[in-house]
């Protein structure tokens, strides 16, 4: 005959079978005694009676102790230390500007500006491509060299080399298409910086996605948004030859695209992928700059 009592209470439930065992843990490590069980809605826990009311405090306890543990994790995995890609994106812009001041790129500079009534009405959509790689003097292309530098890297190590740069590229691009629609028809820019802005966007967005403070509400939670914003107002507004809409349209990009793509764990693609991207990103840009 079974002694054993059969009166067993409710203590915790869970959808998630990790969260459930948690909560197991702590009862356990304690010496309060434990039963799972599964419903239709997920994981129960359950615990003697006359153990419940203890078990209870005990997991309150721990909640509260625990709300805020998950604010020092990193908010997405490094993949790699960014270096490459930067390395690649100063030696393409560098290598363009010196072919322009030689005079063997004249067709690229004068034909591949974003000039607007060209992307908006004639289809030269490659031109939102290669006025990324176009500079209009020294200071310029330092500009966006150090910029680049400092936001290429941030990405870099979270999304992978390869993937961060195809990311910084497209959303670039299309942010100079988005420009485009809005602009003068005898509106032109160059400059790498509508893809810079769309790198931050993609490390604001990263966080965001992440949960830059975890257990925290949306308004904290909303903080790299609110700095990648920052950013844009800080150094996105400037002289009357800075392109403010490009430079809004690429960060709205890069969000967007960030919150997207972090839903993905990147590891997962590993080094081929990463190498895959790179090679992607640069037959964009290849393919681009052969339509001038």
């Amino acid at each position: 005959m079974n002694n054993e009592p059969t009166e067993w209470t409710l203590v915790s439930s869970s959808r998630s079978h990790r969260a459930i065992i948690e909560c197991e843990l702590v009862l356990t490590s304690i010496g309060i005694e434990t039963r799972l069980e599964r419903n239709s809605d997920g994981w129960l826990l359950l615990t003697r009676s006359e153990m419940a009311t203890a078990a209870r405090q005990q997991l309150a306890l721990y909640r509260q102790e625990n709300r805020h543990s998950g604010r020092q994790r990193d908010p997405s995995p490094k993949i790699d230390s960014g270096i490459v890609g930067c390395i690649a994106y100063l030696g393409i812009i560098w290598a363009i500007s010196l072919l322009e001041y030689l005079g063997l790129a004249t067709r690229l500079s004068q034909d591949g500006a974003m000039w607007a009534l060209a992307v908006r009405e004639q289809g030269e959509w490659w031109r939102t491509i290669t006025a990324l790689l176009l500079h209009a003097d020294v200071a310029h292309i330092i500009g966006n060299s150090a910029f680049g530098l400092l936001f290429g890297i941030l990405a870099g190590r979270y999304y992978g080399s390869g993937v961060a740069w195809l990311l910084i590229v497209l959303c670039g691009a299309f942010g100079n298409y988005l420009n485009a629609q809005v602009q003068n028809d005898m509106f032109v820019s160059i400059g790498a910086s509508t893809s810079m802005f769309a790198a931050v966007g993609l490390i604001g967005g990263m966080f965001f996605r992440r949960r830059f403070l975890p257990g925290r509400g949306w308004k904290y939670n909303a903080i790299p948004i609110a700095g990648a914003i920052g950013i844009f107002a800080f150094m996105g507004i400037g002289t009357e030859r800075t392109d403010v809409v490009a430079h809004f349209t690429g960060l709205i990009c890069g969000l967007l695209a960030g919150v997207i793509v972090s839903s993905f764990d990147l590891r997962r693609i590993g080094r081929s992928g990463q190498i895959l991207a790179g090679i992607t990103t640069l037959a964009i840009l290849g393919i681009a700059i052969a339509h001038v």
